[in-house]
C-alpha cells in the first residue's frame, strides 16, 4: 500500500502568507552563504539535503484527506476535507474512463466535508462515488451543507452515481482489494476510525479522537484496534499539557499519547495528524523533535528496566519511526 496524504490540518485550512514565504526565502539565502551553488543541480541538492524541512517545505494547509493506493482500480479515500479537491484534479488527469471512488468519512464536522463540493469526479456522469460512514444521517448531512444559502449548487447537480452506505463498528468491509474495519472513537458527535488490511499490511486511520483516563488502564479496546499496524495515522494537534488542561474535552489527543498507545500496540510507524491550524512550520518541526525525544527516552527507559529484571517479558515495542504528516507526503508500506 502507498499512503498519500492530501490534507493534514484540522479545524480549518491554514494557508501560508506572503510574509511566511518571504521568511522561508530569506532563511534559505542566509543558509546558502559560502556554499558552492553555481549549477541547478548544486542548488537542488542543497535544498534537499541541507535545509531543514520548515524552510525548504511546508506541512501544508489543507484539511483532512488521505488516499491509499492498494493496486486496485478503485480509489480508496478517507475524509473529504479541502485536500480532496487537488486529489480530484489528479484523478481527472488520469484520462477518460469511469471511476469508482470510495470515500470513508470519519465524522460529519465541516473540516472533514468541506472539499466534497469541489471534488470534480463527483460531477462527471459515469463515475461512481460511494460514501461510507458510521453516522445515520450521512446522505442528509452531505446534502444540507450544499444547500442555499451555504453553497450555490446542491448535491443533485453532481452527475456521478452517488451511493451512501452506513456501517456499524466491528463491520469488516471488502473494498478496493482490502478489508476495512470501523471503530467508534470518543469525539463530540462520535467519530470513526478505520483499519485497512491488505494481505499482511495494515494501516489505521484514526483522527478526531480523545483518549481519556481509561486509555491508561491495563485493557483498552483501542489498543487492540491498532495492534501491530504498519502505520498508525493518529490525531495529535496538542501537547500532553494542552490535552489534559485548557483543551480537555475538545475531542483530540496529544503526541505523547500517540507514542504511548503505539508502543502498547506494537505499531511500526506513527504519523501525527490533524495539526493545529495555528501552528507554524517551525513550531511543527519543534513539535516533531520533542516527540522524537520522548520516543527515544521511552525506549531507553524500557531497555534499562529490562536489563535490571532478568527474564522480564517484552510488553511493548516502540514505533520504529515517528513523523508528522504533511500535504504531499507518501508513505509506502
Amino acid at each position: 500500500m502507498i499512503v498519500n496524504f492530501r490534507g493534514t490540518r484540522g479545524s480549518i485550512p491554514a494557508a501560508l502568507t506572503a510574509a511566511d514565504v518571504r521568511e522561508k526565502v530569506t532563511s534559505a539565502l542566509l543558509a546558502s552563504r559560502g556554499k558552492e551553488l553555481r549549477s541547478e543541480g548544486q542548488i537542488r541538492k542543497f535544498v534537499d539535503n541541507e535545509l531543514p524541512f520548515h524552510v525548504s517545505g511546508t506541512y501544508g494547509g489543507n484539511t483532512p484527506c488521505v488516499q491509499i493506493d492498494t493496486g486496485s482500480q478503485e480509489y480508496l479515500v478517507f475524509d473529504g476535507g479541502s485536500g480532496i479537491r487537488p486529489l480530484g484534479n489528479e484523478i481527472m488527469s488520469t484520462g477518460p474512463g469511469c471511476k469508482t471512488i470510495h470515500i470513508f468519512l470519519s465524522h460529519l464536522h465541516y473540516d472533514h466535508l468541506q472539499g466534497i463540493p469541489f471534488f470534480t469526479p463527483a460531477y462527471i456522469p459515469g463515475n461512481k462515488i460511494v460514501f461510507h460512514g458510521g453516522h445515520e444521517n450521512l446522505k442528509e448531512s452531505l446534502s444540507r451543507h450544499m444547500e442555499a444559502p451555504y453553497f450555490p449548487i446542491n448535491i443533485d447537480t453532481m452527475g456521478a452515481e452517488l451511493i451512501f452506505e452506513k456501517h456499524t463498528p466491528g463491520d469488516r468491509l471488502k473494498v478496493a482489494d482490502c478489508q476495512i474495519t470501523l471503530y467508534e472513537q470518543d469525539h463530540p458527535g462520535a467519530s470513526f476510525g478505520f483499519r485497512v488490511e491488505h494481505g499482511t499490511e495494515s494501516v489505521v486511520y484514526s483522527t478526531d479522537a480523545e483518549h481519556r483516563i481509561p486509555a491508561h488502564g491495563k485493557t483498552y479496546p483501542y489498543v487492540e484496534f491498532i495492534k501491530n499496524a504498519d502505520l498508525l495515522i493518529f490525531d495529535a494537534p496538542y501537547t500532553l499539557s494542552q490535552s489534559i488542561g485548557s483543551r480537555e474535552d475538545w475531542g483530540h489527543s496529544s503526541n505523547i499519547m500517540g507514542v504511548e498507545l503505539a508502543a502498547r500496540a506494537n505499531v511500526k510507524k506513527l504519523a501525527l495528524f490533524h495539526h493545529d491550524p495555528a501552528a507554524t512550520d517551525l513550531q511543527m518541526s519543534d513539535f516533531l523533535k520533542h516527540t522524537q525525544k520522548f520516543l527515544s527516552l521511552s525506549q531507553q527507559k524500557i531497555k534499562q528496566t529490562r536489563a535490571g529484571i532478568p527474564g522480564m517479558p517484552v510488553s511493548r515495542t516502540h514505533p520504529q519511526e515517528v513523523l508528522i504528516a504533511y500535504d504531499g507526503l507518501k508513505v509506502e508500506i
